[in-house]
């Protein structure tokens, strides 16, 4: 076996009289260069595993035994945007219900909707009274003196000819007044509880006789809170004072009730009447202007 040492003296003999042209030169050091490449390549995915791996595992081993619990900076609420632009009414007397309980939305009309070709309804002597959807039922507190009993249970009120007309109140059955009202709601009972049931036209009728807006309503001082949507609430002596402008500068329009948008008016009962308005007007029991009302409503929000 020849000695390693003697390795080049035997390479130069072998290889005696090849020559290295510059294109074979080129070709070995580029397949070279290529060949370092691809090494370097193929290490670099494997090292940013390696890496991955080692934090990993001393991310675990620092990590406490037991769950630290910090208190949330996030505050959930339930879906839906509670309204906080009415305050808080005053409540009805124990075994009565509030009148906005049942209602998630100011915007929301208090009516009753219609079941059939009309609404439910009380005629008592030519005045008509719509059921309230809200409350479900009042105290004997709030009762005032009896109006008199059902004569005509009739699907068709406005083509009924007795004193005391309903289409949802069952003949023979008792309507009273509701206190401190000025006929402005009636009670009577459906399905077993003492509803309310609040003024409004019908059949081509509103007022009668004499009767002013006051009437068909309530007074000004039993006002807690007054409320028009898309432009918000007055509440308070800034509410009585609203009110007393309406009753006295309102003037009768028609027997018609129009206008899209709710009004409602708050008792310190906790009672609540449900209008509309659209362009200086209020409705219910007909319809009635009175810009100076929404002058000083537009100036009492702000609006």
């Amino acid at each position: 076996m020849k000695r390693l040492e003697r390795l080049g003296e035997i390479a130069n003999r072998q290889l005696s009289g090849l020559e290295a042209k510059p294109e074979l030169l080129a070709r070995i050091r580029q397949e070279a260069a290529q060949r370092k490449t691809v090494q370097k390549t193929y290490w670099k995915p494997v090292l940013a595993c390696a890496m991955a791996l080692v934090l990993l595992v001393g991310g675990l081993m620092i990590l406490p035994k037991e769950p630290v619990v910090t208190d949330s900076l996030i505050t959930s609420h339930s879906a839906g945007v509670q309204n906080t632009e009415v305050p808080a009414i005053g409540d009805l007397p124990p075994g009565s219900l509030n009148m906005t309980a049942g209602v998630s939305s100011r915007s929301d009309s208090l009516f009753a909707p219609a079941t059939g070709s009309t609404f439910p309804l009380i005629i008592v002597d030519g005045a008509t009274y719509r059921l309230l959807t809200s409350p479900n039922g009042i105290s004997s507190g709030l009762l005032g003196d009896e109006l008199g009993t059902v004569s005509e249970f009739n699907m068709e009120p406005a083509l009924g000819s007795g004193d005391i007309i309903s289409n949802v109140v069952g003949q023979g059955e008792t309507v009273c007044a509701v206190r401190h009202m000025n006929g402005g709601m009636v009670a009577a009972p459906v399905d077993g509880n003492m509803r309310v049931f609040q003024r409004i036209s019908y059949a081509g009728k509103a007022t009668l006789g004499s009767e002013t807006l006051a009437d068909t309503l309530c007074s000004a001082d039993d006002v807690s809170w007054i409320f028009i949507s898309g432009l918000g609430t007055v509440s308070g002596g800034d509410a009585v004072e609203l009110m007393s402008i309406l009753f006295d500068c309102a003037e009768y329009q028609s027997t018609g009730m129009s206008g899209n948008t709710s009004m409602q008016i708050g008792l310190n009962s906790g009672l609540v009447l449900q209008l509309t308005a659209d362009n200086d007007c209020v409705s219910a029991c007909g319809t009635w202007s009175c810009p100076e009302f929404f002058e000083g409503f537009h100036e009492a929000v702000g609006y």
